[in-house]
């Protein structure tokens, strides 16, 4: 089936993304600001935006797929370059085609906010595999709380310092069901921070993820951080996100400074 919108699903619902261009070459979503982008470790969920850069790049992506081809992710690296906003106008999302054939594409795209201030940077290359666009969401949800912030609703756990639990929930889900990997990004920032033990006073500028098996939302995903470097003013962690069984899902780079 043609890909003609947004399929809004538990993380999209969690994330608050909409469409706000969508035709052959183009793609535009949309971020509502709000409080659930507050976040008490990390200051702000930078990370939760994953989610909407991975949809804008996809998306793009998906529309250059042959009839009964769909793309996967193989890898996404964002950098973020501001804070997203608590309160005002939507963000806006843009996607570009980078380069296509018959085996997948490279995007990218930017998230910039109501006054142009660019958030972040996003680049996505993806394979096609044999399969159809979702026609609906896999796991049914309901409209998050207004006032809750993305680690509430997510369910997020830390049961040491460095490991994050995120249980079975279906705002963690794509249209297929497994966990959408804009949701990995978010939960490799969580395990980061808590590796450094950050308390607001640290922002996350990068995170470089590889996705190497598709993971399942109906499950607990398991984030495992192990920080490598700790300076005065930035750090570098590295998360693997397993699942029930300890098989990877994904392993990511997250990068980190010290706010000023």
């Amino acid at each position: 089936m043609p890909v003609t919108e947004l399929l809004i699903c538990g993380a999209e619902a969690l994330v608050r993304v909409r469409t706000r261009a969508f035709a052959a070459g183009v793609c535009e979503f949309t971020v509502r600001p709000g409080p659930w982008l507050h976040d008490p470790v990390a200051g702000c969920s930078r990370g939760s935006l994953g989610v909407v850069l991975d949809d804008v790049t996809g998306y793009l992506a998906a529309a250059r797929a042959a009839p009964g081809r769909w793309p996967v992710s193989l890898g996404i690296r964002v950098d973020f370059l501001a804070d997203p906003p608590l309160a005002g106008e939507p963000m806006v999302a843009v996607g570009e085609l980078v380069s296509a054939d018959v085996s997948g594409a490279t995007t990218r795209g930017t998230l910039t906010d109501a006054d142009g201030t660019v958030v972040a940077l996003v680049t996505q290359r993806s394979h096609f595999i044999d399969a159809q666009a979702p026609a609906s969401p896999a796991l049914a949800f309901s409209a998050p709380e207004p006032s809750a912030t993305v680690r509430e609703v997510l369910g997020i756990s830390e049961p040491s310092p460095g490991t994050v639990e995120l249980p079975s929930t279906p705002y963690a889900a794509n249209g297929r069901g497994h966990v959408h990997g804009g949701i990995l990004i978010c939960g490799a920032e969580f395990a980061a921070m808590s590796a450094i033990g950050a308390d607001g006073r640290f922002r996350t500028l990068s995170v470089d993820i590889n996705y190497v098996r598709p993971g399942d939302a109906l499950a607990p995903t398991v984030f495992r951080a192990e920080l490598c470097h700790r300076g005065r003013s930035l750090c570098v962690v590295r998360v693997v996100a397993e699942g029930p069984a300890g098989k990877p899902y994904a392993f990511a780079t997250v990068t980190i400074s010290r706010r000023q």
